[in-house]
C-alpha cells in the first residue's frame, strides 16, 4: 500500500454524487482512478478466461 492509498484508505469508490456529498476533488479523483483500474482488471481476467479458437489448415497443391 503506497502513501496515497493509505491517506485516502476511507474514500469509496466513485459513484455519480460524490460531489454533492461533500467529497473534495482530490477525492473524486481518487475514487474514479480506483473504479477504472477494477474494471480493467475485471475486463482482463475475463479476456483470459475465454477458450481459445483452435483453427487447423490444410494446403494441397496439385501439379
Amino acid at each position: 500500500m503506497s502513501l496515497i492509498d493509505d491517506y485516502f484508505k476511507d474514500v469509496p469508490e466513485y459513484y455519480d454524487s460524490m460531489c454533492m456529498d461533500g467529497y473534495t476533488p482530490e477525492q473524486i479523483r481518487y475514487a474514479l482512478h480506483k473504479k477504472m483500474n477494477r474494471q480493467q482488471a475485471e475486463q482482463e481476467e475475463l479476456a483470459d478466461s475465454v477458450d481459445s479458437v483452435k483453427i487447423k489448415s490444410e494446403v494441397k497443391i496439385k501439379r
